[in-house]
């Protein structure tokens, strides 16, 4: 059985490099995954952005539709790569990663293309072979689907690992003993919450100033931090995107760990199970204060206006920690479930192909 894994950019995502060593860890199927021919990256404005998708849109469709393989997997954000697949009536799974009318939502606000992407879901949901989910969050927007589901927890590998000491990392960045260090790890936007942390951080720094806040990743709120950072330059440093591999290293050497996100109807279908950064924070058994998300004993969860205050509880110990969790505990055996469900029970002596671009 071959399966092909398809997303707009799946590079960008380590979900999918945890799904490719655990389908092939498996040991019964042929696992590609598609690399888009032309990628057209995004940029800082709206209208850029929108500019971006109308190019990189029909080129992903396009090469979708000259694809082989018995079963797709596709990951959805946009909906609209499975359209290739239902006119050619094949098999896919679809990856419900975040439905993606929010995500146009929070991008452009509600109006016409909202109402476009709601129709290109439950077009994609009402096809698909298979759901997969992130989080048992997002249960509540395709249960009535009746559709096998699978839900497989965005968990780290157990690989997920620093490289470097602790206390040897701290002094590479000017981080004394005396000093606790705050971590944001996380696009810079308003969605990921970037747009509160000034105020975050004057908070704190009124009551606890040998903290230091690092802010590690990129994005249209960078210029603002970097010019807000140049104000207490001993207790804001922002350190720009950071590959994937080095996220250990900031998280080990963190005391305390932040998810400032705004409240929005949309609140509780975001947790621990789905948001990566989270599931990363918990893996180091790191104390995680939120705000703007779902409710979960792994965190603590404070309104928008009171999250500097829970930052201060954390950095004095007045918080649990939370529990530790891996892929390979939780996540593979889903999959495992799930390839059991899509070949019949039966086993079959495929040889492994590694990960490379299909045609």
């Amino acid at each position: 059985m071959k399966i092909v894994y398809v997303a707009l950019d799946p590079l960008k995502y380590p979900r999918v490099k945890k799904i490719a060593y655990s389908v092939r860890k498996h040991g019964t199927v042929d696992f590609y995954v598609m690399i888009p021919k032309i990628r057209i990256r995004w940029h800082a404005n709206r209208l850029s952005r929108f500019l971006a998708a109308n190019v990189s849109y029909p080129l992903a469709l396009l090469q979708i539709l000259f694809l082989k393989a018995d079963i797709f997997w596709v990951a959805n954000c946009p909906d609209i790569l499975v359209f290739p697949l239902i006119l050619r009536k094949k098999r896919y799974i679809l990856e419900y990663r975040s439905p993606w009318s929010i995500e146009v939502e929070n991008e452009f606000g509600s109006g016409p293309w909202v109402r476009l992407s709601m129709i290109f879901e439950k077009i994609a949901l009402r096809h698909a072979g298979i759901i997969t989910l992130p989080t048992k969050q997002l249960l509540v927007r395709v249960k009535n689907f009746a559709k096998p589901i699978f839900v497989i927890p965005n968990y780290p590998l157990k690989s997920f690992k620093a490289s470097v000491p602790r206390e040897r990392f701290r002094r590479q960045y000017g981080v004394s003993n005396h000093e606790k260090v705050v971590l944001f790890v996380g696009r810079l936007s308003a969605v990921e919450g970037a747009d509160l942390l000034p105020r975050i951080i004057t908070r704190v720094l009124e009551k606890e100033k040998n903290t230091v806040f690092w802010i590690v990743g990129d994005g249209p709120f960078h210029f603002t931090l970097s010019r807000f950072a140049q104000k207490t330059p001993n207790n804001v440093r922002l350190f720009g995107w950071q590959p994937h591999e080095r996220i250990p290293d900031f998280i080990q050497a963190a005391d305390v760990c932040i998810v400032p996100r705004h409240y929005t109807p949309h609140s509780m279908l975001y947790s621990e199970d789905g948001v990566q950064k989270i599931s990363e924070y918990m893996f180091f058994k790191k104390p995680i204060v939120a705000c703007g998300i779902a409710e979960s004993k792994e965190y603590l969860l404070v309104r928008e206006d009171e999250i500097a205050e829970g930052i201060i509880r954390a950095l004095r110990g007045e918080t649990p920690l939370p529990k530790s969790r891996a892929w390979e505990d939780y996540s593979e055996k889903k999959i495992f479930e799930m390839i059991k469900t899509l070949d019949g029970g039966r086993s079959t002596e495929e040889k492994q192909l590694p990960m490379a671009e299909t045609t």
